[in-house]
């Protein structure tokens, strides 16, 4: 039986590095938990730790002066907590040339190599090689692009003029230290006169079903694999340009055809922690530069919030109690909602000014986003300043300055003396309705307006009447009282006379020189100019709102250069509606100064709506809910990760369980209730149209009165969505989880000292929010079949006493769909039964078709399985186009064995599902 306590460690994070923790206690147990409970359906909790520290030299006593960490330790320090435990795997540092070398590339028809990693960065790095650039040594190499996409190179004859190169057509989709397997298939001679290339991901390098990524990738002419006396080369960044590997190594595979025979291998259980070499798979495997040989698990990364100081009575002890909290928590801090999508895009992308006009009633004047100078009013005869704090340009976006109605004026401001290279850009935010409004922006440049130093101004004419835009270039020399006016040209057709926000944006480029005018993130106007602008150094605004619409104008902004582009400008005025949620996520966070990475293919994201204003992590979590994903902390860095709902589907077990092996913990106590139950659904889509409503109005978990069905059980849900046709596909996806029919296995509990348990080690503490458990040899009264569940959430405990794991979970059966051109692919009937009744050993069925279609007498398509009263049934043939059918059949595969009356239903088992 493995020892009590387990081989526990935690790190403290200062002087710029981690540092062990020295008096960790173990009388009380460490805890932790993360992700969700099993009957929450909202957004995970921060993840919290627990444990003590000794501390009788006040070692942790961050406000006591002789503290040995004194102005090192306090609130928020880094920390970390972990085992060591289990078969090691390959750390690869952020240095080049480390990793596994093994002599000699084996010879290989058609190609198919994988590898099992967890890298910092799924992005420009080179995997693993069998390749030198001397003497024609190029086989093969298998890369990240920076783009994310998996790429292989190789050659049919070791030269580089016959080298070749292919990526996946989608990038991997993979958080930042997500373990996952690659896997590329190479079959040189496709029969059809080309060479094929596929991508795949699994979880394992032994997996037998696996994820392909992105589309076939068909050549022309067919190729080949150089065989060559390269060394195999694993996470060693050699061969193609590119970088090391930084993360983890666990196993390695090539196989000589595909599926075909393993030629080489690698897998770092069979070695041991600190090992310089090792032998795997028959080859002598050698560690490279800093690489090395750990099985040191992170089990929670996060932060310490307070250092509370505990004294037992006796005063012989002096403890520290803390309470670690993932990164989430102080994203959580507050109340403030976060400012808009365009004023935070504005301020992360490092604009030369902004004036955003979001003061408040009492303003005389517009402040700078950058403690610059003022906007002012221009105090013209008949002209009135704005309205502050009143104008609206959308809901989502902060009031700005309104613009009185029946009135005019003008706003100015001299812009930073600045150099901005090679562009400038002025861009203006604005709203109003109305057949009278007019708009006169005036952008200047730096010169002084003399003779010698002529200023260029650039003036836009703009009438809600003509809905058109005059464009006219103004040179003024004040000091022989003269200028010069030129027309360049009109733009038809604004389109910006109404209550929708829109954006105008004025873009000189001086050493062309070239006029550009942009309206909602479109070029509109372009023009050579006969004279070259220098820099921007006023803007000078005016308007003459004399009908009664209403106008609000805002975020009047100067970039150099470097500036975002025009349409990414409108997209962050409109609330960027339409972006993939792990583009969301990432960028809000990276907005805040936080790390987020997400998992799940970007084609397979939900696309979202408008974002509106709202805390940090309410944002975030408004995004992976959409995604009918987990939002959670890193387990091993202070990070964040997403894992997106596309995950979700068909998985392989993480982990299996048989109940008969006694390796499942008291408490077990399944449920079979209706907590989870919704089967009248409303989704409304943020800033939409009419909700959409599913209901589900036949069936055992219908909304009709028992025993017909349950009753009603409605709820109603708002989502952020681009389209309102999405939110009858989420109203559907809610409908089939909330009315699964079966036993919610809701907490599993393992006793990780149990040495049947601990056999199993590397494959449980690998084990993740959103993993599949399958659990077999149930009790008889669970029923005959074995179980899967999702991973919702898992709570840990390791001390003195004891060591265990609970995983929280749901049921995974709605995660299970059908795959394109899979053996499983089928679709069910509307409703069939038994014709006659069967005897317990009866090999044919006659089987009824009581709405929709006949079933299947192709023979490609048997065997297949049915459920007949609660035993499945193997059909090998149907005869009968019309009903009743005959099914010949092999009976009792799940162990149930008893006769069937008439009329009992008959249903495929494994239940088809259109994905999310």
């Amino acid at each position: 039986m493995p020892s009590l306590p387990p081989s526990i460690w935690a790190e403290l994070y200062y002087d710029g590095t981690w540092n062990p923790v020295t008096g960790l206690r173990t009388k009380t147990p460490v805890t932790v938990a993360r992700g969700l409970t099993s009957e929450s359906s909202s957004e995970a909790e921060p993840t919290t730790c627990t444990c003590d520290l000794g501390n009788r030299d006040n070692r942790y006593s961050p406000r006591n002066p002789m503290s040995p960490l004194w102005g090192l330790i306090g609130r928020n320090t880094g920390f970390r907590w972990g085992y060591n435990v289990g078969s090691p795997w390959l750390v690869l540092p952020d240095t080049d040339a480390n990793g596994l070398t093994a002599p000699g590339g084996p010879a290989v028809g058609d190609l198919d190599l994988r590898l099992d990693l967890a890298m910092d960065t799924w992005a420009g790095q080179n995997l693993a090689a069998c390749y030198l650039s001397t003497n024609n040594n190029r086989s093969w190499v298998l890369t990240l692009a920076s783009s994310g996409q998996v790429g292989l190179y190789w050659s049919a004859d070791g030269t580089l003029t016959g080298r070749q190169a292919q990526f996946s057509t989608v990038a991997v989709g993979a958080h930042r230290g997500q373990r996952l397997s690659l896997r590329v298939t190479l079959d040189v001679d496709n029969g059809s006169g080309g060479y094929e290339l596929r991508f795949y991901t699994g979880r394992t390098v032994d997996d037998e079903e696996w994820t392909l990524l992105g589309d076939p990738i068909v050549g022309f002419t067919t190729t080949g694999v150089h065989t060559v006396t390269a060394d195999i080369q694993l996470g060693m960044g050699t061969g193609i340009t590119g970088d090391a590997v930084t993360g983890s190594l666990y196993a390695f595979q090539l196989r000589d055809g595909i599926g075909g025979t393993v030629v080489a291998s690698m897998d770092t259980a069979d070695a041991e922690p600190g090992d310089t070499s090792f032998t795997s798979g028959g080859r002598v495997w050698t560690i490279a530069g800093d690489a090395s040989l750990s099985n040191r698990h992170i089990r929670m990364a996060g932060e310490v919030p307070a250092w509370p100081p505990t004294r037992d009575l006796s005063g012989q002890d002096n403890i520290v109690s803390i309470a670690p909290t993932g990164i989430t928590r102080r994203m959580d801090a507050g109340n403030k909602p976060q400012d808009s999508a365009l004023l935070r895009y504005i301020r992360a992308q490092g604009p030369v000014e902004c004036w955003p006009l979001t003061d408040g009633v009492d303003s005389s004047a517009a402040r700078s986003l950058l403690g610059g100078k003022d906007l002012e009013v221009w105090t013209g005869t008949g002209y009135v300043a704005p309205s502050w704090g009143s104008g609206n340009l959308a809901d989502w976006i902060e009031p700005v300055a309104s613009l009185p109605q029946g009135q005019g004026g003008f706003l100015t401001v001299d812009t930073p003396r600045v150099s901005v290279g090679s562009e400038w850009h002025a861009d203006f935010y604005l709203t109003g309705a109305g057949a009278d409004t007019f708009w006169r922006i005036e952008v200047w440049d730096t010169g002084a307006g003399t003779q010698a130093d002529p200023q260029q101004r650039i003036i836009l004419l703009m009438g809600a009447d003509s809905d058109q835009a005059t464009v006219i270039r103004h040179t003024e020399m004040a000091d022989i009282d003269t200028s010069d006016e030129a027309l360049l040209g009109y733009v038809d057709d604004l389109g910006i006379w109404d209550d929708r926000p829109h954006h105008l944006r004025v873009t000189i480029e001086p050493g062309f020189p070239g006029l550009y005018l942009w309206v909602d993130g479109v070029e509109r106007f372009f023009k050579l100019l006969d004279v070259t602008p220098k820099t921007l150094g006023h803007i000078w605004l005016g308007w003459d709102a004399s009908s009664t619409a209403p106008a609000a104008l805002g975020y009047i902004t100067y970039w150099d250069e470097t500036g975002p582009s025009a349409a990414a400008m409108y997209d962050a005025l409109t609330g960027f509606q339409g972006e993939a949620t792990g583009a969301r996520i990432e960028r809000l966070a990276a907005e805040a100064g936080y790390t987020a990475s997400v998992s799940g293919v970007a084609l397979d994201q939900q696309r979202l709506g408008i974002q509106d204003r709202a805390k940090l992590l309410d944002l975030l979590n408004i995004c992976s809910r959409t995604d009918f994903g987990y939002l959670l902390d890193r387990r091993d860095a202070t990070e964040v990760i997403h894992r997106g709902g596309s995950t979700l589907w068909n998985q392989p077990p993480a982990l299996t369980l048989d109940y008969a092996a006694g390796v499942i913990a008291a408490p077990f106590r399944p449920v079979d209730d209706d907590k989870l139950t919704e089967n009248d659904v409303q989704v409304k889509r943020q800033y939409g149209a009419l909700p959409a409503r599913q209901v589900l109005e036949e069936g055992p978990l219908s909304v009709q009165d028992p025993p017909d069905g349950v009753g009603r059980y409605d709820n109603e849900y708002t989502y952020s969505l681009k389209t309102d046709a999405q939110a009858v596909q989420v109203a559907a996806m809610r409908l089939h989880l909330g009315t699964y029919n079966g036993v919610r296995y809701t907490r599993l509990t393992l006793n990780l000292a149990n040495p049947r348990v601990h056999a199993m080690i590397d494959e449980i503490l690998r084990i993740d929010v959103g993993d599949k458990i399958r659990l077999t040899n149930l009790p008889a009264d669970h029923g005959p079949d074995a179980v899967d569940v999702l991973v919702h959430g898992y709570e840990e405990s390791a001390g003195a006493d004891a060591w265990t794991l609970t995983f929280n979970c749901r049921p995974a059966e709605p995660w299970t769909t059908a795959v394109l051109d899979g053996s499983d692919s089928r679709v069910d009937t509307d409703g069939s039964e038994l014709a006659a009744a069967v005897d317990a050993d009866d090999t044919t069925l006659s089987v009824t078709v009581t709405e929709g279609q006949p079933w299947t007498t192709d023979p490609a398509d048997c065997p297949f399985d049915v459920r007949v009263g609660g035993e499945v049934v193997t059909v090998t043939a149907v005869t009968g186009a019309a009903s009743p059918q005959a099914f010949t059949v092999v009976r009792s595969v799940n162990g149930i064995t008893k006769g069937h009356a008439a009329g009992t239903d008959v249903r495929l088992t494994t239940l088809t599902y259109v994905a999310l």
